[in-house]
């Protein structure tokens, strides 16, 4: 029994991990930052929460280069 719930419990950090990851991914794309790049660590085991709290912290000290409202096309 005791096995099972560590296999629920790692499930559930996974499926935790993997929708932080998915925000992150929206968010830094619509930055204009790496989002791939951002994903692929965040999901990482071991470094994955290291990495998003790392993300907030550079989004917050980085300019942000999101356009409110894009120039119009000639």
């Amino acid at each position: 029994m005791h096995s099972f719930a560590g296999l629920i419990l790692m499930i559930v950090l996974w499926a935790v991990q993997l929708l932080i990851a998915f925000l992150i991914y929206r968010d830094a794309k619509e930055q204009k930052m790496l989002a791939p790049v951002w994903v692929i660590l965040a999901i990482l085991p071991m470094f994955g929460y290291l990495v998003d709290v790392l993300y907030l912290i550079l989004r917050e000290i980085r300019p942000s280069r999101k356009t409110e409202n894009p120039p119009a096309s000639l």
